[in-house]
Formats: C-alpha cells, structure tokens, sequence
C-alpha cells in the first residue's frame, strides 16, 4: 500500500517570518478532536509533524506554506526496505546499490533522491538506522535487514571495518581548502599503488602536475581529485560525479581510468560510479542502478540492471523489473533537421582572429538562422567561449569590427550567484511576459526558487537561474555556454525541449555550447566544430551539417556512438567492442 509522508525542508522553514500557516490551516489542529498536527518543535524550532497522523488533507498545510518548505508526499510501492531516515520529516532512502568484485557500478537518477547519501553508506561515513532516527540500530540489524542479498557481506565486512574505502567528493573545488602544495606532491601522498605515473598518463594530467593545487581550473580538480581517489589502495572506489567540468575527451579519458583501476584491474577491486552524463555512463559501467523518488522526500534505488537496459528503463520511466512507473512521460530522442535549417538568415559574421598571448583562435565566416540551434563542440580551452563573447560584443577581434546591428544575450560559463532573492535578479533584465512564462518560467520550474535568495542556490538551480535570465531578454540571438552544467539527466531533457521550442516559436538563432553530446544530439539542427591544441590554437569552421559535424568531433576524440534502437538515444560504444570496431572500419564515429 501507498504511505503518505510529511517532509520538511529545515533550511526552507522558518516560523520567524511567518504566520504558521501549517498550523492554522492543519485539519487536525482544526477538529473538535484537538488532536496534534502540525507544531513548531521546541527543539529544531522548526514545523513537525508525527508520521503516524499524515493524511491526504495535510496537502494544503504544504500548499499554504509561504516557503515551499513542506511536502505532502504519496510514496511509491516500496521496492526495498527502508535504509535510512534523516530525523523525523526528513529525506529517507530505500534501498542502496550494490557494490561487485570486478565491476563499475553506474548510478543514475534525479538530483535529490538519495545518490550522495547511498555513497556515504558505502563508504561508512554515514551509519544506516533503518528509520529508526532517534536511537539508531546496531549493524547486527542492518545485517539482518540484508540477509539474503549481495549487501549482507558488505555490511558484515563494514561492521567489522574490514571495508577500505576511496572517496571522490562532489565539490573538488574544497581540495583547494585542504591542501595548499603542489598536485605531485598531492599525488605522491595519497600514492599507495604505485599507479599514480599510470593515472597522470590516463588522464592527460602531466601539465597539471608542476603547479599549484590552488591555482587549478575546475576541470583540473576534477582529474586531480579522480587521480587521488584511485591512487589509494581500496576494496571500493566510490565517485561522485567524475565528469563535471570535464570536456568529452576528458570524460572518456576518465571512464577509461576507472575501469583501467577497477574492472579492469586484478579483479577484487569493485567501482560505483554516480553519473549525469548518459555518454560516460555508457562507457563507464558494467551495471546500472536507477535512483527515482521524489526529490528532497525520499529516494529508492533499483535493482542492478545492464548499463543499457538500466539506461533505457531510467528514459522510458517505467522500471520493468519492479512493474513501477517513475515519470509520467517517456524521454525520447529525435535527432535535429541535419543542417537544414528553414529560417531566414538572422547574423552573417566574418572571419574572426583572436590571440591571448600563446593561445591563437580563428575562426571562419558563418550564418545564424531563424529557429536554428547550433551545437558547438570542442576541448577545453579550444576557443569555444571566447567565439562567443566575440559574438556577443563582450570581446574584440583582433582582425576586425562587428557592427552587425543584431542583439545578442549571452549565458555565461561561469555564474556568480548575487545576494538577492532570485525573483529580484531576474526582473533586472528579464520582461515577465506571456511568452517568458511559457517558453522560459514554467519549463525551467522557476516558481519554486523565486523566494530564494541566489547564493543559497544548489549549482543546478542557479544554472536554471542563469538561462532564464539570457532567454528572459529581448534579443536576435542567444547564446549559452555550457547550459546542462550540474544538471541532472531529466532536467537537461526538459531544458532541451525548452530550448529548442523557445528557438522554433521565437523564430531567433540559439546557439549552445556543451560537452554532453547526448545533450547536443538532441537540439542541435547545425554543429559547429573547434579542433586544434588546447591552450595553443584553436580553429572553428562554419556551421553545418550535424551528422557530419558529429562523426568529425568524434573521431578527433577517438570515440564511437551509435543510435540506440529503442530509445533512440546516442550511445557510447564501450572502447574496444565489437560495434566499436566495426564503426571505425567504416569511420563512421557518429552512426
């Protein structure tokens, strides 16, 4: 049977600054009966409510709240036991994936379901207590709980501490905090392998070595912390996100270290892998496991499943093996109209030279049309943001002027996040209109952060803050940089279908920058390609046609994807398969 459960967000709630509408308009508080809804606890200060008397009536105390702090919440058929509970109303978690000797084990689902929490387990870091909240249990529990399955040895050998566990955070930006030498020096203390030589070859580190730890881009922390995690001598790697900040080459160049480290290595040692990007998942794991639930209540964790089938279930919304249904719509792909684009010519641009100090960008003449999306790929530090802020007046050609009388606005890369509610930030330069509250507000689900002040943001939902803001503007043409940053894989579907509707009804040119060619594959009509050195020079030709732009990107980045039958999704071919192989017999990158 379904349970109904209260949440409450404790950094959203606060009694200070309101009339205690939970309260007041709690049908219980408000019966003869004077029995106890909601209250304000005299411990957290914070809205409580007893599990035992949640029901579907409690709705509009959560409706009511000024805060969005309260969720009235019907669960799902449960699909394990109940792991774990963060204090009364609180996020709980069923279920945890399950390490294998041998394997990389794939993590997939919407941010907010309990991922990081299931990593902590693993880890040790975080003792389960099987909801029991207030006093805990003892790991003879927790073993019991799992008798029978792939977790009773784990929990057995991690109430003993015989597990060794290596960690790779989310926020690599907090190695800076920790450590303040150089990245070999770094390396050479987390070092108990012997393998470290090995990683910095993996992963194209050997610049990164000499300098500063603190003076490392984000991508450079990313590989940095990938590095440290399986230097370490461990039964279990545990990584969280790998591929943030990271460029396509980058992401392959990881999935090969990690199962060059694990699966691949003498087989004892055992991977799991937490992961947005459908492409280095693809190449990553051996088995995948769906996260689903509802964000910030609650989280479930499937059962292990193939990469490609846990993949496709996790699209289709519908997990077959537990007879659930996690999203109402299927998440389908149609590749974009090839290069065919039918609009009108909206910018011409010439020929554009840029030089910063070593580094040398030129870039040829192209077109931008109406209703066309440009996906434009490309390593790190290859040009790809300085071509934009070219176009968008923000930076000067060295070789030219453009006067084009067309409006640009432009999402950055990178987003600082001002002291103010989100609400504010946004009127600033967006018009709240009919067509930004369908193309850009609801799409985007912006009411639920205008209350919120910005630097309070999750990197998700500033990213959300940070595209309404362009696409909000009055402009000929939009440009944004890296949006699918920190997003996970159904919000990226849903700001692709915003951002290719907002292209086709405002009839404007949009054009994105990104490294999740899954992302890519899906709105882009014309792709534009940067090739050359990083950091040294870096050429783009116009935009065309996006099969071949594809097939020329991908060759450069030696990987191979083809069409999945099913889902219709560009999937990665795992290094080495057979359909790998056969792929570049042909040269066909991009099937």
């Amino acid at each position: 049977m379904s349970d109904i459960i209260a949440v409450v967000d404790d950094e959203k709630c606060n009694p200070n600054k309101c009339e205690h509408e939970c309260i007041n308009f709690d049908p219980l508080n408000r019966s003869p009966t004077g029995a106890d809804g909601f209250h304000i606890d005299d411990e957290t200060g914070k809205a409580r409510i007893s599990e035992s008397v949640v029901m579907e009536g409690h709705r509009v105390c959560a409706t009511k709240c000024p805060f969005d702090a309260i969720q009235i919440v019907n669960l799902e058929k449960e699909t394990g036991e109940k792991l774990h509970q963060y204090g009364e109303n609180g996020f709980r978690l069923y279920g945890l994936p399950a390490p294998k000797e041998g394997k990389v084990v794939g993590v997939l689902g919407r941010n907010g379901t309990g991922k990081s929490t299931a990593l902590r387990i693993l880890a040790g870091d975080l003792k389960p207590n099987l909801g029991e909240y207030d006093d805990g249990v003892g790991w003879d529990n927790v073993v019991t709980a799992h008798r029978g399955t792939e977790l009773q040895t784990y929990f057995e050998r991690l109430a003993e501490e015989g597990v060794v566990a290596s960690s790779k955070i989310q926020r690599v930006d907090e190695i800076q905090d920790a450590f303040g030498g150089r990245v070999d020096e770094l390396l050479e203390q987390l070092d108990e392998r012997g393998n470290v030589g090995r990683l910095v070859e993996t992963l194209d580190m050997e610049e990164a070595v000499s300098k500063d730890v603190g003076s490392l881009s984000g991508g450079e922390l990313q590989r940095v912390a990938v590095a440290g995690c399986l230097a370490r001598d461990a039964d279990v790697y545990l990584l969280d996100e790998p591929s943030s900040f990271l460029d396509v080459k980058q992401r392959l160049n990881v999935a090969r270290a990690i199962r060059n480290e694990t699966a691949d290595a003498d087989g004892d040692r055992r991977a799991v892998v937490v992961e947005h990007d459908l492409a280095t998942l693809d190449v990553v794991a051996d088995l995948v496991h769906v996260a689903h639930g509802e964000p910030g209540a609650y989280g479930m964790i499937s059962n292990a499943m193939s990469s490609r089938v846990g993949v496709n279930q996790y699209l289709r919304g519908y997990l077959k093996s537990h007879n659930l249904r996690i999203r109402d719509e299927e998440i389908t792909f149609e590749r974009g109209t090839a290069g065919t684009s039918i609009g009108e010519t909206v910018v011409e641009y010439p020929t554009l030279q840029k030089k910063f100090g070593s580094f040398e960008l030129n870039v040829e003449s192209g077109d931008l049309r109406e209703g066309d999306v440009v996906g434009v790929l490309g390593e790190n530090a290859i040009g790809k943001s300085t071509f934009v802020k070219m176009l968008a007046g923000e930076l000067e050609p060295d070789n030219t002027s453009l006067d084009a009388p067309a409006t640009f606005a432009h999402k950055p890369q990178h987003l600082e996040a001002q002291d103010v509610k989100v609400e504010y930030l946004l009127m600033q330069d967006v018009e709240m209109n009919q067509r930004f509250e369908s193309f850009v507000e609801r799409p985007l689900g912006l009411d639920e952060l205008y209350d919120r002040n910005a630097t309070d943001l999750s990197g998700g939902e500033l990213q959300r803050v940070g595209v309404a803001a362009c696409l909000g503007q009055q402009a000929d043409v939009y440009l944004l940089d890296e949006p699918s940053a920190y997003l996970d894989v159904e919000t990226r579907v849903s700001l692709a279908k915003t951002l290719r509707r907002f292209a086709r009804d405002a009839e404007v040119p949009v054009v994105v920058i990104d490294h999740d060619l899954v992302f890519l594959d899906y709105i882009a009509d014309r792709a534009m390609v940067f090739d050359g050195e990083p950091g040294v020079r870096g050429h783009a030709g116009a935009p065309d046609d996006v099969s071949d732009g594809f097939n020329d990107f991908l060759s450069t980045v030696d990987m191979t994807f083809r069409k999945d039958p099913d889902t219709g999704r560009p999937r990665a071919n795992k290094p080495g398969s057979q359909k790998d192989r056969e792929q570049r017999q042909t040269d066909e990158f991009y099937e």
